[in-house]
């Protein structure tokens, strides 16, 4: 449902939006987020041949590193969010001592060893990619930039959802630009040698409430940036919209999980 209404153009602009996500509400939010296509896991794993060490990028509560923990001797699950980070370690509820859960910036990261993967699902746009592609390129030889966390179709329809999101997002001060949020989203390619590309399709069915709480998991929508009357404002605004196409308050939505996978370069094309 969410299209960024801010479009960071400069490294302090998405410095500035990516501080929603120390907020302890966003990170207990995150866990509403659909997951990704377990084909997906499956592919990857095919395309890399070590088992030894990886790195989750941006992890997050750890939808990557919980599932890469089944496969890998050692899972680095990075994040500038404390509260993230304890969001994982709640998650995983200690069942997976490989994954060493580290609360800090993939910037300041430092390590003499490399990993067989390195993961980043929707936190790659995020990052200072002049300072950190040439770090990755001394680490691995593969990348793998996971996305789609967010209905391909959203059940309303497009046109009402667009209509939805151009009236909130001018409310929260932002403007909607799918084109320009698009272009965001794929910066980081410039700075891979592509190896492919695979979209992997999946329904997940979710109820109602969980499907809105999902969206105070997006910086555009965090309860702490809104106020506590906006957010319920927006809460039962979307519920209007969305409940027609419930049943017995579960919603049906069609995913696609989107897979680019490669070699990151020191430098961009």
């Amino acid at each position: 449902m969410h299209r960024p209404g801010h479009i960071a153009a400069t490294q302090p602009e998405r410095r500035a939006v990516a501080s929603a996500f120390a907020d302890a509400d966003v990170a207990r939010c995150y866990a509403a987020r659909p997951p990704y296509a377990p084909a997906l896991y499956e592919f990857l794993l095919g395309q890399v041949a070590g088992r030894g060490r990886a790195l989750d990028l941006g992890c997050g509560p750890g939808k990557i590193a919980i599932v890469l923990a089944e496969h890998f001797a050692k899972v680095v699950a990075l994040d500038p969010s404390a509260a993230m980070i304890e969001a994982g370690r709640a998650a995983d509820g200690g069942r997976h001592g490989g994954i060493a859960w580290t609360c800090g910036t993939a910037e300041a990261y430092r390590t003499d060893r490399g990993f067989d993967l390195v993961t980043a699902g929707t936190s790659i746009h995020w990052l200072d990619h002049e300072a950190v592609f040439p770090k990755l390129a001394g680490w691995t030889g593969t990348l793998a930039v996971i996305g789609g966390d967010e209905p391909a179709v959203v059940p309303c329809g497009d046109g009402a959802s667009a209509a939805f999101l151009t009236r909130w997002i001018a409310r929260v001060g932002g403007r909607y630009d799918p084109a320009g949020a698009a272009a965001e989203a794929g910066r980081h390619e410039a700075w891979m040698d592509i190896a492919g590309r695979k979209d992997f399709p999946f329904t997940v069915r979710q109820s109602l409430a969980e499907f809105i709480r999902g969206q105070h998991s997006r910086a555009t929508w965090s309860r702490a940036a809104m106020g506590e009357a906006l957010a319920a404002e927006f809460d039962r605004e979307l519920e209007d919209l969305m409940r027609p196409f419930a049943t017995d308050g579960q919603l049906a939505l069609d995913m696609v999980s989107t897979l680019t996978w490669g070699a990151p370069r020191r430098r961009p094309l």
